[in-house]
């Protein structure tokens, strides 16, 4: 199993001859990029912008035309209509799904569940102030950010995914849903009904304090960390967070399980099942 990162929150994981993408956006992500593969499934954890604004251009682009009948697409009903609405893969390629359903596309067991969405402010009445004045100090991005959510289906389902491969390898993404409001039984839950060898997650500052928690409860033998809106920290220089260092902290406290911090486009952790 191979996972490549493509900054945000894109992931692909090729695991035999099936590649599976997460929420691919931005201009890394290209066909050449993502290398070829009998079959190509495109998964969508929700409707904001970052996540999915680039599917319908990926989709679109002369290098996808002879791949397309291998190109598969999966998430809420809403996603599925967006970013297929020029009808480029055949309705046999489509595939609907709703947390606590499982369907099997192209040999993988792909099974959604619902994380909750955590709050874009910080916690306290000083954080809130200075994160809100950030944002007013750079008013045109602010601006780019806000309309970029006009186009597209915001208002959707939050998917994570769990995927059984053919050898029997399991992979799970929460995508954003980790976080300091996350609810303690939703995580168990996850980690009863979906148990899986590597956990893919978004982390942001916010966040790093609660993650040994979360992680404790899924206990995978790896994880696979990014930080999913780092362009935008950059922009209004806001909190980063040293994702090779907290990698490092982690893999030292929560031994055995391994963690690999993901933080620039093409990097590829090569993984093998023990």
């Amino acid at each position: 199993m191979d996972i490549q990162y493509f900054g945000w929150s894109g992931v692909a994981v090729r695991c035999g001859d099936a590649l599976v993408g997460f929420d691919l956006f931005g201009d890394a992500v290209t066909w050449d990029a993502l290398g070829c593969a009998e079959s190509t499934i495109l998964c969508l954890t929700h409707g904001h912008p970052e996540h999915v604004g680039s599917i319908r251009r990926l989709l679109a682009a002369l290098e996808a035309e002879k791949r397309l009948s291998t190109v598969h697409l999966v998430s809420s009903s809403r996603l599925v209509a967006f970013a297929n609405r020029d009808n480029v893969l055949p309705a046999s390629n489509l595939h609907v799904i709703a947390p606590g359903e499982t369907t099997n596309v192209a040999g993988v067991n792909v099974a959604a569940f619902k994380w909750t969405h955590g709050s874009l402010l910080p916690d306290g009445a000083g954080p809130k102030r200075e994160y809100l004045t950030r944002l007013v100090s750079h008013p045109l991005a602010a601006i780019r950010i806000g309309l970029s959510g006009l186009r597209v289906p915001t208002n959707t389902p939050t998917l994570g995914f769990h995927l059984t491969f053919a050898n029997g390898s399991t992979f799970l993404n929460y995508s954003e849903g980790m976080h300091r409001q996350a609810n303690a039984q939703d995580v168990q839950a996850v980690a009863r009904q979906s148990p899986a060898d590597t956990v893919v997650f978004a982390v942001e500052p916010e966040e790093i304090d609660v993650i040994p928690r979360w992680v404790e409860t899924m206990s995978p033998e790896t994880v696979l960390m990014y930080e999913a809106h780092r362009p935008w920290r950059d922009i209004f220089g806001m909190q980063t967070i040293d994702l090779v260092a907290y990698a490092a902290s982690l893999s030292e406290h929560l031994s055995p399980t391994r963690f690999h911090a993901l933080t620039r486009p093409g990097q590829t952790v090569v993984m093998h099942r023990s």
